[in-house]
């Protein structure tokens, strides 16, 4: 269909230049059958000089406009979806897969580049694992990213664990505070504390909700919906905006099945939310 509609807009353009050119030739006194094949011969010359420059004018613009494409701002959420679609067709052709076939992985810059993309893959999930430090910036207060979200997923079969640090873990020390921008642990403890009673009445709240505390130096952030992981390493203290984020999906088999059964040994391994407010500091 589309070379059809190609067609026939190039014939009615070589028409009507055709008939503009006949006219012009003949205001200018020269005889129908002459003004007809100067316009014809003028023609011809256009379209052998076009089917040698445009194929190359357009292969550029195409270079140019990938290019574009990909030279993104990462606050910009509709140019990092546009990569993304690039990124993926390319992908796609290269290795001949379906379209229902999501095993790339996508590299963000930090996890504001991908947060729109974090809260679709939540609002259509039915298994959720969440493991973090504090667990603030998802589920503390109506402004955090997943919290409406988690409100909504109250009933139905969906099944939400979120792991968070413990503000009893020994490596919590005034220099790792310092590294957050706190004036001594006691601050950083006094908001995780603060962050752990809200995540319980989350927890009451919903009943799909389930927290539990690890007690052990964390490495990574990880994200699990479904068959879709967002994950990123504990490099930097400000890990949110200084970090880059990874995508994988679970056609990685060796990452991602790695990476959910460090989450599941950790689960059982970590006390629950109760146990620890309620002051118990032994360990599983």
């Amino acid at each position: 269909m589309n070379n059809i509609a190609e067609n026939v807009v190039a014939n009615v353009l070589v028409l009507a230049l055709s008939a503009t050119l006949a006219l012009l030739l003949r205001a200018f006194g020269v005889s129908t059958p002459n003004a007809v094949w100067a316009a014809l011969l003028v023609l011809a010359t256009l379209y052998l000089i076009m089917r040698s420059v445009y194929p190359r004018y357009l292969r550029g613009m195409t270079l140019r406009l990938v290019k574009r494409s990909l030279e993104v701002n990462p606050n910009d959420a509709d140019a990092v979806d546009l990569k993304d679609q690039v990124v993926e067709m390319v992908t796609r052709s290269v290795h001949g897969s379906q379209a229902d076939q999501q095993y790339f992985i996508n590299v963000y810059p930090n996890q504001e580049a991908c947060e729109s993309k974090i809260k679709e893959a939540f609002r259509r999930a039915k298994k959720v694992k969440i493991l973090t430090i504090r667990g603030e910036r998802y589920f503390s207060g109506k402004n955090s990213l997943l919290y409406d979200i988690c409100k909504y997923k109250s009933g139905g079969d969906c099944q939400i664990q979120v792991l968070v640090l413990s503000p009893n873990a020994d490596h919590i020390t005034d220099s790792l505070a310092a590294s957050l921008g706190h004036s001594s642990s006691e601050r950083t403890k006094r908001k995780m504390w603060n962050t752990l009673h809200e995540l319980k009445q989350l927890e009451v709240e919903n009943n799909r909700l389930q927290v539990r505390c690890f007690n052990e130096t964390p490495n990574f952030k990880m994200l699990l919906f479904d068959d879709a992981m967002f994950i990123s390493a504990y490099i930097k203290s400000k890990n949110d905006r200084d970090t880059q984020m990874v995508r994988v999906t679970r056609e990685h088999p060796i990452l991602y099945t790695g990476l959910e059964r460090d989450f599941d040994d950790l689960w059982k391994r970590a006390l629950t939310i109760s146990d620890v407010l309620d002051g118990r500091v032994g360990w599983q």
